[in-house]
């Protein structure tokens, strides 16, 4: 029986702090972009920051495949491209 309940309290335990981190990182803002070469073939997806939002800055957020994020200019070419092979990536999934 007190097997039981330690379990369930480290579970819950576990589901509140996952729930923390991931709120956390959500909210988490681009400060500055990065100034290097980002290829395609790293990144899973990317999210879009705007002004608008609590962020101070618009920028494009890449979700590389270690799960790191990058924060990129969004009027750069090299970002637009990378956009572009992301959605073209995901079209041919579908």
């Amino acid at each position: 029986m007190t097997s039981t309940r330690v379990t369930a309290v480290a579970l819950l335990v576990i589901f509140i702090l996952n729930s923390f981190f991931l709120h956390t990182e959500s909210a988490s803002c681009c400060l500055s972009y990065t100034k290097k070469n980002i290829k395609c073939q790293r990144m899973k997806g990317y999210t879009i920051q705007t002004l608008m939002g609590i962020c101070d800055m618009d920028a494009i957020i890449f979700h590389a495949k270690g799960g790191n994020f990058i924060c990129a200019d969004p009027s750069k070419e090299q970002t637009q491209k990378i956009i572009h092979c992301l959605t073209a990536r995901a079209k041919s999934l579908s």
